[in-house]
Formats: structure tokens, sequence, C-alpha cells
């Protein structure tokens, strides 16, 4: 498809090169970072027009109105922002909402003199940071109620930021933020869950998405029962695939609670099993790891929520306590490193492999938010070729990205910190590391990440890419 570019190279078919590709990204590359080097820009001009506007707020103010002559200062000044914000949102062909938060980013960013902010603006200056990026670290520092807390996260999140993708900065930033928030996590929550709510957005060809915001352990669970009851519909012959059967097990539960048949695909499929009935037969399942301390009520730390993240003390607790049964991971007190592992045998032991679920959180291929309960653990150095059966040789890899590496030229190194240094078919090296800091044999803990969405979803913090079923063979 390349020879259809104007200006491109026509490479030979029968001498294909991969330093034309390397050419064609290197130039792609330094064309984005003339792009963010321009998006700084803009932000710096969005924040001098915000200026502006409020040292001319009389002006945009009608000064004749007689309700308004009455009015607060605080109440003239959020009228003169919202003239200003149409104005800017025409000028620029956007939503109000969207020019809004395009004067909040460039605010944070830009004009809090002496506070965090500037240090991204400049990232995103250099083209090393993209604006999307930027947009990320100023929604969390917007949020923040304390200067020393925005210094922190920025600086806890910047190192990261340059070498990752933004569901994988907005999982450092939620961890980040939650450490250096002066507020209890649990006073965050308890205020949190007074917004959950549902939304209906409309889609294409006579869909429509349906997104509930609940506490994380309600979602986690309810995804969870969708899942199974899909794959049980599967076993019992149900030609639909999983994301259908979640679909139409949504369906059936709100609404006639019977499986109607409204799924097009499913039309001529003879006699399929009550999806609605299957769900409701089902025992949700969530992981959540609680440190020992938090449990016995010696401390309020929180626990994590396999495929999310931070949950409250309280919540973890009360989930434990009607857990089935429970696992103790036992760990080097001073490292982090498992000491119940058998590196002779190929079998990674569930302890290990929960440990492991901990320290990876996600797939660690680059860019990867696919939870790793959802996926395979692998041998870094193949068995076959001598790779031990240890935390130091296994990483996650979820089912398409697990294929990648062993059935194309992508190549992986772990190293002994538990970063993992991909490189690519062109020889570029990209950098992976843990959630966290590890231990000296890569092995320490880590907190999980986002599932994916669905593709085609209006946009979420966390979009992640599409399950995709891949091919063997893998090792």
């Amino acid at each position: 498809m390349f020879e259809t570019v104007p200006g491109f190279p026509d490479p030979s078919p029968a001498a294909p090169s991969l330093a034309i590709v390397s050419t064609a990204i290197d130039e792609v590359v330094e064309l984005q970072r003339q792009v963010d080097a321009l998006e700084a820009r803009r932000l710096a001009a969005v924040a001098r027009a915000g200026i502006a506007a409020e040292r001319a707020e009389s002006a945009l103010l009608v000064h004749d109105d007689v309700e308004l002559g009455r009015a607060g200062a605080g109440r003239r000044r959020d009228l003169a922002r919202r003239a200003f914000t149409a104005d800017l949102a025409t000028a620029l062909r956007l939503t109000e909402q969207a020019a809004a938060h395009l004067v909040d980013t460039a605010h944070t960013l830009a004009v809090r003199a002496g506070e965090a902010g500037h240090a991204t603006l400049d990232g995103l200056r250099q083209g090393r940071l993209s604006l999307a990026h930027a947009t990320a670290i100023a929604d969390t520092l917007a949020e923040l109620p304390t200067t020393e807390a925005r210094a922190l996260v920025e600086a806890a999140v910047l190192p990261r930021a340059t070498a990752c993708t933004v569901p994988q900065l907005r999982r450092h930033l939620r961890r980040a933020r939650d450490l250096a928030h002066p507020e209890p996590f649990v006073e965050r929550h308890r205020r949190a869950v007074e917004s959950r709510a549902v939304y209906v957005d409309p889609g294409a060809d006579g869909m429509a998405w349906l997104t509930a915001l609940l506490p994380a352990h309600a979602a986690h669970a309810a995804h969870d029962r969708l899942t199974v009851a899909g794959r049980r519909a599967q076993e019992a012959g149900d030609p639909r695939t999983l994301a259908q059967l979640r679909a139409d097990a949504v369906a059936d539960l709100l609404l006639t609670g019977t499986d109607d048949g409204t799924d097009d695909g499913a039309e001529g499929q003879g006699s399929v099993p009550d999806l609605a009935e299957i769900a409701r037969s089902i025992t949700p399942t969530v992981r959540v790891t609680v440190p020992v301390l938090s449990l016995l009520g010696g401390s309020d730390a929180a626990g994590d929520l396999d495929g999310h993240g931070p949950v409250d003390a309280a919540t973890a607790s009360t989930l434990t306590a009607g857990a089935p049964s429970l696992r103790r991971l036992l760990v080097d007190p001073v490292n982090g490193s498992v000491l119940t592992i058998d590196p002779r045998t190929y079998t990674v032991p569930a302890a290990l492999c929960d440990f492991l679920r901990a320290r990876d959180g996600v797939c660690r291929f680059p860019g990867c938010t696919r939870a790793a309960a959802r996926c395979d653990v692998d041998h870094v150095v193949a068995w076959s070729d001598g790779g031990r059966t240890v935390a130091n040789n296994l990483a996650h890899l979820c089912r398409h990205h697990h294929v990648i590496k062993h059935q194309s030229t992508w190549h992986g190194v772990l190293g002994p910190d538990g970063t993992l240094t991909w490189t690519s078919p062109t020889g570029r090296e990209h950098h992976d590391p843990p959630a966290e800091p590890t231990g000296p044999d890569g092995s320490g803990p880590s907190t999980p990440g986002p599932s994916a969405p669905r593709p085609g979803a209006p946009v979420r913090p966390d979009a992640a890419p599409p399950e995709a079923e891949a091919p063997e063979p893998w090792s």
C-alpha cells in the first residue's frame, strides 16, 4: 500500500527492506514531535487568552442587565468565563464542553505560577509528551487540593509518561494520586460512590452504548458473571461470540429476564440456553489482595482489586469475609521475592501465578492494558531453550501479544528490576517497567490495570484494545 503514497519510495517486491520502514517511522516520529510542540504553543495561547478574558471581564458582559448588575463577583466571573469559552469553542469548531476542558488544561499546565504543571508543558513543548499525555496529567493535577500533592504526582509520573501509552499513564496517575492525596481514601470513595450513574450514548446503525459507573468491586463482579454465563452458554452449543453473549445477558437480565432471541446472529440456531437463567445461577468472582494488617484492623491500607487497582480497606475486608477460600502468599520481607517456587518444573505453581499477576497487573507488551488475570504466563526465555520457571523469567502476555512474541521478530528481555525490554522488527527498543519498583530478582508487587472496553465505545479514560483470538503455537 505504501507505493500509493506520494513521495514514498517504491520498495522492490523482490528485496523488501526494513530500512525503508524504519525511515518512514522516523519521519512520523519527527512530525509528531513537531505537532506536540505546536500543541504546547496552542495551550500557552489558550492560557493567555483566558488571562486576557479574565482581565476583560467587563467587556464580556452586558452592562445594562439588571440581574447581572445584582450578581456577585463570583457569578460575574463565571458568566464571563462561559462567554469566553463559547467564543473559543465556535472559533475552533469545538463543543463548549471540549473547549472548557481545553481552557482548564491550559490553566492547569501554564497559568499556575510556581505550581506543578510547568514541567508537563515543557515535556509537550519538547515533543517528549503528546497532548493526550499532557491532558491526562492535567486532569489529575486539577483534582488535587494542594500544591504539594500536585507536585508529588507530576514528579512521580513524568519519568514514565515519556515512554508509555495514555491508558498506562492513567494507571500510574491513579496510583500516584492515591498516594499523594491528603484526604483519606475511604472519604474520597464515599463521595465518589454518590456519583454512580448509568448513561446511554448513541451508536451507529440503530445501536447504542449503555454505560454504568459503579463501585469497582461491583462492576468487576458483574463483568465476571456475564463472562462465565457466556462461556457456559457456548459450552452448551450457543454459537454467539462471548462479546455478544455478554451483551445479550445484560439485556435479558435488565429487561424480560428471558432469552428473547434479540440477537440477529443467533437466528435459526435452534434451541439455545436461557442466558438470563444461566447468569442468575452464577456466583461472580473477583480477586482482591489485602494486607494482613488491614484484615486484622491494625491498618487502613487499601487493598488491590485484580483488574482495577486500589479499593478501600473496608470494601476489601468485606470481600475477603465472603471469600470461599484464601491463599497466603509468602514473600521475602526485604526484597519481595517469592520464597515458594520450584524452578525445575515447567508448570507455574499457583502461588507464583498469583504473585506474577500482582507484579505485572497487565499484559507486559508495550502499550497493552489487558488485565493479567486474562493473560497467559509466558517463559521469556522459552523452556525448550533452557528458561527456568522463576519470577525473573516469567511475564504475563495476552493471547494476541503472546503469539506476536513467538511468531514475529519482536523480542523481549526481562531485566533484574522487572523491566521487560522489547526490540521491534526495525530495531527500536521499548521498555515496559512493572507498575512499581521490584526486588533484585524482578518479582516485586504492582497494581493490576484496567480491563478493556469494547471497540467503538465512547471514549473512556482507560480505552484498550479489544480481545483478539490468536492461533497457536506458543510456549
